[in-house]
């Protein structure tokens, strides 16, 4: 027996009514950003960046001292992985 078998075995007391969405089509919103608005991301992304950055140091020595988990450690190394991808998306004009 199969997993989908075993499925079906297990939820058969029960139907699933699909009923389709009707589709909208929406155009896509221009926005309008300023070369000012665009610097103030920018600075105020690489600002956090800096803060994360610092908090990162501390959470690796928090690390090597059993107090937090590799995961959380990865979390702090994946969120600047993002901010530093924004910030180049910022750079190459792509996130405006």
């Amino acid at each position: 027996m199969n997993n989908v078998d075993k499925f079906l075995a297990l939820f058969s007391e029960f139907d699933m009514i699909v009923i389709p969405k009707e589709r909208t089509t929406k155009t896509k919103k221009e926005f309008n950003v300023t070369a000012t608005q665009v610097s103030q991301a920018k600075s105020d992304l690489e600002k956090e960046l800096r803060r994360l950055t610092n908090e990162y140091k501390r959470a690796r020595r928090s690390f090597k001292h059993n107090k937090i988990s590799r995961q959380e450690l990865f979390d702090f190394e994946w969120r600047i992985h993002e901010l530093q991808e924004e910030i180049r998306r910022i750079e190459e004009g792509d996130g405006v």
